[in-house]
């Protein structure tokens, strides 16, 4: 290829001008000949060479003559007359998180056992489960992908919430496993999800996912990079896995996944984990229909450090409060906890009004409030007792160094929250509801999502008996009239167990217990026995 500046300088002359200007030494005129033809051929081969084929530098389309003695180089011509207009390229399809997630698979075997053909037959079997849980996943996926790929880890296991929980962030199980992850509180306790009456780690979709992952990578470590058994061992306890390892190695026999005895539900929790990886992997051969979800983020985190009143949130980001629900379900109550600092999950692209009302307000006004007058002989814990509040609450929001009052100061008295996220809502509603037949305060309350207190404070009701066709004043949220945040629990006997313990353990009536499984109060109930329960997950 030809220097580009001596290209340059033979294009601004013609044949003749270029030879007759070198210092040619005397050469024979068959030589003369010769050169003149050779400059003649480069000047013909630089007319036809493709643009942007020489050695990457850009070529000007339309050059203007060189008139001047010494030619310019192509370093000397400007940006506009040595670009190039490139052909109008089409966008590039957006990445999509399914492949990310088939590109990532490290556990999956090139064999599928038995069990997991059985699995796999009954996915293509139920295609509407399919759909809900992929459904389901769409917000969170992500997230999970990208955790599981920074720690190194499988991206099977962004299916792994689909087998724990259907990707339900609310789901909660017999054995008080709560969450995506269904961390049992024990679990939950070691990797440093706290819980209390405002919230539940267990819940948080950021934290519980960096807890899991955490708690994966001890499990493989465990098990010496065996991810079956560390799987196993994540459902069924690493205890049980390990002692089933034990027994068989006693006996010379084979201490895989595939040979130690399991219970029936750990059995099968890894083959439904590795068919849904196969029917991912495969989807066109199964001809299983993936929803859309792009390779990028769902939802953005905006950090709170004050206590914040969520149904302000709700109203100025215009987010639905089922969708606000579903992405901050650890929050059990409408504000956040008073210490500390907290997320806010919005969808991407929603957060900016919730960003300027804080940059912008004082955060005093985040929270609703009611003045208070302190009274001759008031405390304030006597204040704060009758509030319902804590007491370091009450004198953190009012900026107070010690406990003194003084007759007449003017309190701030925050709402306590006493009812759980689910009941956020853009607006509330006063409705009267006629008492029926086998209704309870509880029952009325699980239908309408107050509380038995709230009920028994709007009627001025100080006991539990309701009479047939009696009127009562409830006061709830539109938004939440329905039963999104109730669930169907199979629950089993413990134990030690008794109607009361149950009903105190979910906030729900004896009456509903029995009423629910057609069986007497006064049944004694057998260890082992299954009920029936509709609760509000927000609330256990």
């Amino acid at each position: 290829m030809l220097n580009t500046p001596l290209v340059a300088t033979i294009r601004g002359y013609s044949a003749i001008t270029l030879i007759s200007s070198l210092p040619l030494p005397d050469f024979k005129p068959n030589f003369t000949a010769l050169l003149l033809c050779l400059c003649s051929l480069i000047l013909s081969g630089c007319e036809n060479m493709p643009l942007g084929q020489n050695n990457g530098a850009d070529i000007a389309s339309s050059p203007a003559p060189v008139t001047a003695v010494e030619a310019e180089t192509v370093s000397d011509i400007s940006d506009s007359e040595t670009a190039v207009e490139a052909e109008a390229q089409p966008p590039a399809p957006e990445a999509d998180l399914w492949q990310r997630i088939r590109e990532g698979y490290k556990l999956s075997p090139d064999e599928m056992h038995a069990s997991v053909v059985k699995q796999r037959d009954w996915y293509l079997r139920n295609p509407s489960y399919l759909a809900t849980v992929f459904g389901r996943a769409e917000p969170f996926i992500y997230y999970v992908t990208q955790e599981l790929d920074k720690a190194g880890l499988p991206l099977e296991l962004a299916l792994l919430p689909i087998v724990e929980s259907t990707y339900d962030p609310l789901a909660y199980s017999h054995s008080h496993a709560v969450g995506l992850w269904q961390f049992i509180p024990s679990t939950a306790k070691s990797f440093g999800l706290r819980r209390d009456r405002w919230y539940d780690g267990r819940r948080d979709v950021i934290y519980s996912t960096q807890a899991a992952v955490k708690y994966l990578k001890s499990l493989h470590r465990r098990f010496d990079g065996d991810w079956l058994l560390a799987l196993a061992a994540y459902n069924s306890g690493q205890g049980n896995v390990a002692r089933s390892m034990a027994r068989n190695v006693k006996k010379g026999k084979p201490a895989d996944f595939w040979s130690i005895k399991l219970p029936r539900e750990t059995r099968n929790y890894v083959p439904q984990l590795l068919a849904l990886a196969e029917l991912i992997a495969r989807s066109d051969h199964y001809k299983i229909e993936l929803p859309a979800i792009p390779n990028r983020a769902y939802f953005e985190v905006v950090e709170i450090e004050s206590q914040i009143d969520l149904m302000k949130v709700v109203q100025i980001t215009g987010i639905k409060g089922p969708e606000f629900t579903r992405l901050n379900p650890a929050y059990r109550r409408s504000i956040t906890p008073p210490q500390g600092k907290h997320n806010i999950l919005l969808p991407l692209g929603s957060a900016q009004p919730l960003r300027d009302l804080l940059a912008s307000t004082d955060p005093k006004t985040w929270v609703p409030h009611t003045e208070y007058a302190v009274k001759s002989g008031d405390t304030l814990s006597q204040i704060a007792q009758r509030f319902r509040i804590p007491t370091s609450w009450l004198r953190s929001r009012n900026g107070l160094s010690s406990d003194r009052l003084r007759v007449n100061q003017v309190l701030f008295i925050p709402h306590s929250g006493n009812e759980a996220s689910g009941t956020v809502a853009s607006s509330s509603k006063t409705s009267v509801y006629r008492v029926q037949r086998g209704d309870s305060l509880s029952s009325i309350g699980v239908r309408f999502k107050v509380s038995v207190a709230d009920l028994k404070r709007s009627n001025n009701l100080t006991g539990d008996g309701l009479q047939i066709g009696q009127k009562l004043k409830v006061e709830h949220s539109e938004a939440v009239s329905g039963t999104d945040n109730l669930r169907r629990l199979s629950y089993r006997v413990r134990r030690g167990d008794s109607l009361y313990l149950i009903a105190e353990k979910f906030d729900i009536r004896i009456r509903d217990i029995t009423r629910w499984n057609k069986i007497s109060r006064n049944e004694f109930l057998q260890p082992g026995q299954r009920l029936t329960l509709f609760i509000n997950a927000l609330r256990i």
